[in-house]
Parts: C-alpha cells; structure tokens; sequence
C-alpha cells in the first residue's frame, strides 16, 4: 500500500507512513522536517485521524514547497496553504495543544523576509 507525495503536484508513490518523495522531503527544511516527524504518531497513515497539530506543520510544509521567489502564481498558492496551516495551528491552540508551528513559522519568516528583499536564497 502507498499513497502519492504529498508535495503538490507530485504523484510520485511513497509507504504510507512517509509524508514526501526523497527528492520533496530534502527540499524541506531540516527544522520542517523534525516538525513533520515530532508531530506524526504511528498508525495515522492507517485510521486516517492525523492530530491538527500534524495537518498543521503538513500544510505549512506544503507552503514551504510551493513557495517561489518573484512567482505570483506561487504566492497565490503558498498563502493558500499557510492559510490552512494557521486555521490547523489555532485549532491545536485553543484544544489546548500548543503551537505546532512555533519556532518554524519565525524561522521561516525571517527567511522569506529576506528572499523577498532579493537579499539570499531560502534555506
């Protein structure tokens, strides 16, 4: 059993309990993928009940793989995704479950920050 990459747009097949493609998990950053692994819990690929905590990080790694620098189409849709992971990220807050994003979405402003000044590359 397997089911296509999360990464959107990608249909490459992966186990079940994987979240990406190798080729889509090491466009992530190290800190989204620690995030994606601290919040999967075994067996949710199979009941299909992944906490909001993980639909969060999920979602914003999805953000982080569609983001392009200068690429208005890319915008579009990586706000779409960080919309869902915010909607995801307060659901967890106001349950009680802390911020699933914490320190990623600080990190990752603080780099976009500077990919949208023309300043550096994202990491």
């Amino acid at each position: 059993m397997s089911h296509a990459c999360h990464a959107p747009g990608c249909n490459r097949q992966v186990p079940p309990k994987m979240f990406a493609c190798k080729d889509h998990w090491y466009q992530l950053r190290k800190k989204t993928r620690d995030a994606i692994w601290r919040e999967y819990r075994p067996g949710q690929e199979n009941d299909k009940n992944p906490s909001v905590r993980y639909l969060s990080v999920q979602r914003f790694a999805c953000a982080e793989l569609v983001f392009r620098p200068n690429d208005e189409a890319a915008a579009l849709e990586c706000g779409r995704y960080l919309a869902e992971a915010i909607r995801f990220r307060e659901e967890a807050i106001e349950a009680g479950l802390g911020d699933p994003l914490g320190e990623l979405s600080l990190s990752l402003k603080a780099q976009l920050s500077g990919v949208l000044l023309g300043k550096k590359e994202l990491d």
